[in-house]
């Protein structure tokens, strides 16, 4: 990244003292190119490019503003995410048609009324200040909402598997709201003691 960015620089499209956002901007491009990729290649694997598009897309949507459990590196991240559309898919793919609804409304019954209630949550690397909070708040209720929606819709024209798809990113984005709130409190009980 570092010499793609001072040929940036070197070449006029962009100025020293942006080197470090543009390093960002150029390592954030590549992993979400990857994760596109490899959401890609996994659909076509599992016979749902669709459903893994639409995961990918709900996902982003509502996590950008919810917040969750943040891996160091951005490798762990990748194989993080890799695992999660697999794990995604697969339930897609193995879960009989005639469950998805019920098991749908047991995912949002459960996962919509905790993201309500803590979201947004801060990490390590992104703590929030309080007018942070209320827009990511306000954008996370929106963001639900639309989803919601979104899901209500796709049942009643009987489109159940991409409904299921969004139910579950809900879910996962549930549990990394849950995993990055239970690393918090054990950082703030170890600076405690």
């Amino acid at each position: 990244m570092e010499k793609l960015t001072n040929a940036l620089i070197k070449n006029g499209a962009s100025k020293a003292e942006n080197k470090e956002i543009i390093v960002y901007g150029l390592c954030s491009a590549i992993e979400i190119g990857f994760n596109i990729i490899t959401t890609l290649v996994l659909g076509f694997l599992f016979g749902l490019v669709l459903e893994g598009i639409i995961f990918l897309i709900s996902y982003a949507f509502l996590r950008t503003y919810v917040g969750g459990y943040h891996c160091e590196k951005a490798i762990n991240c990748y194989f993080m995410s890799c695992g999660i559309i697999a794990l995604v898919l697969a339930a897609v793919e193995f879960t009989p048609g005639e469950n998805t609804k019920l098991i749908s409304i047991g995912i949002l019954a459960i996962s919509v009324p905790f993201i309500l209630k803590v979201a947004p949550v801060e990490s390590t690397h992104k703590p929030l200040d309080s007018a942070e909070r209320k827009y990511y708040r306000k954008k996370t209720i929106i963001h639900l909402m639309i989803e919601c929606f979104t899901i209500i819709v796709l049942f009643l024209v009987g489109i159940y598997n991409v409904a299921y798809v969004i139910c579950l990113c809900i879910m996962i984005t549930a549990l990394l709201v849950f995993f990055q709130m239970i690393q918090m409190f054990l950082k703030n009980n170890r600076n405690n003691s």
